[in-house]
């Protein structure tokens, strides 16, 4: 039996390591730092699908033409995330914040979008206030 009627599997396996840390250098300064580090796969079993078993009558599509979509949910990648921030409080209700963020992603089994591999940052600052 193809894909129609028929039991498909998924499986799907992600494993994320995550380090935060925190420090105060002196009463109005506040920095932290993060680091995360993902492993993901995924793989669905083969799906064949015949016009034979087509549930829907529409002129211009067949069923047929489903055969092979397991091979978009194919995944495999590794990503890489750095984090810094820093806030200095100038008043008890005035603080001031700036972020760095940059992330590093490697895409071993391209697929929808295609290949995925790249890097990216980002730097900004805020101003927050309190009342």
């Amino acid at each position: 039996m193809g894909g129609y009627g028929k039991e498909i599997n998924w499986e799907n396996e992600s494993h994320v390591f995550f380090l935060n840390a925190n420090y105060i250098p002196m009463p109005k300064l506040e920095m932290a730092g993060t680091i995360s580090y993902t492993i993901g796969k995924a793989e669905m079993d083969d799906m064949v699908f015949y016009a034979s078993e087509d549930p829907f009558d529409l002129d211009g599509y067949s069923f047929e033409n489903l055969t092979g979509v397991e091979n978009f949910s194919d995944l495999d990648y590794r990503m890489l995330e750095l984090e810094m921030a820093a806030t200095y409080h100038i008043r008890n209700n005035l603080s001031f914040t700036l972020n760095y963020w940059y992330a590093d992603f490697e895409d071993d089994e391209p697929y929808v979008y295609g290949d995925l591999d790249g890097d990216a940052y980002s730097v900004t600052g805020f101003i927050t206030y309190r009342f």
